[in-house]
């Protein structure tokens, strides 16, 4: 958002759409030689929120300008159908973080914990590591088409 805001990539729909405090539009006017009340208005505004939904994934990288599609097809560019897989991946990620968080990692049904195995972790930890490297790319692409 910051690239945004200072002029470096264009303006997304839902970045133009972003609701500010006036009391926070009056301090980025008088602090124009710093960005810190930029970075501590979105760490207060999204400190708090989770966006590991797909759909919230979707929308946080349309707000900063970052293709979903582009940035998960990336992500996953060695299997077959990459956006489905990465789709699934994100679902699969998101509906057991919140068995984790909500329900103790336990069934509705049978109340029976489940497990996390060493694999378990693995897979999930080179996906997330996968998403975060496709998001990067597609940002270090916009930097350098910014530059040109």
């Amino acid at each position: 958002m910051f690239q945004m805001f200072a002029g470096q990539w264009n303006k997304s729909d839902k970045y133009n759409q972003f609701m500010v405090p006036m009391a926070k539009v009056e301090e980025g006017l008088a602090a124009t030689e710093s960005r810190e009340w930029f970075f501590e208005l979105l760490n207060n505004r999204f400190g708090r929120e989770v966006y590991l939904s797909l759909e919230s994934m979707r929308d946080q990288l349309n707000m900063i300008g970052i293709g979903f599609t582009d940035a998960i097809s990336l992500a996953f560019s060695e299997q077959p159908d990459s956006l489905e897989y990465g789709k699934r991946k994100i679902k699969d990620l998101f509906q057991r973080r919140n068995e984790i968080a909500h329900q103790n990692d336990r069934s509705h049904a049978s109340a029976v914990q489940t497990e996390i195995t060493k694999e378990y972790v693995e897979e999930y930890v080179k996906a997330v590591d996968a998403i975060v490297n496709g998001i990067h790319k597609v940002a270090l692409q916009r930097v350098a088409e910014s530059n040109t």
